[in-house]
């Protein structure tokens, strides 16, 4: 799986207790060790992220609505995103991982389709479709 880079801000005495670590082969590196801290603290609220991507209640009365919550990677075509506007039927996204909306996805068909969307993490897609997304969040 393809990483992203991040900064950590870390005093000298928990640089020192890392390195110390890493010196001792507890960890192959300080990024391994951090790394490593985070996958454990994520796995201790794994129940966090099963509520988040779970619909409300008062969403699952209206037929109308689809939903794509996901913790992982989600992407949608051109094709797709026409098939829902053809269909009448809107979506609502949630996203922890990565969200992909293919080229040549316009403004006008996000805002056609898409009710409301949360990225936690990272959105690929071009400027148009990030500004429409924007906008709607910003209803």
């Amino acid at each position: 799986m393809k990483t992203e880079k991040v900064s950590v801000n870390l005093s000298p005495v928990e640089l020192g207790q890392i390195d110390c670590l890493v010196e001792h082969g507890l960890f192959d590196s300080r990024s391994d060790f951090i790394r490593t801290s985070a996958r454990k603290h994520l796995e201790n609220h794994s129940s966090e992220f099963e509520k988040f991507l779970k619909p409300e209640p008062a969403d699952k009365e209206d037929s109308g609505i689809s939903y794509a919550f996901s913790l992982g990677i989600i992407g949608f075509s051109k094709n797709e995103i026409l098939k829902y506007i053809k269909s009448g039927k809107k979506l609502k996204i949630r996203v922890i991982g990565l969200l992909k909306f293919s080229n040549g996805i316009t403004k006008e068909e996000i805002k056609q389709v898409v009710l409301s969307c949360k990225v936690y993490g990272k959105l690929v897609a071009g400027n148009e479709v990030k500004e429409a997304l924007r906008e709607i969040e910003e209803m």
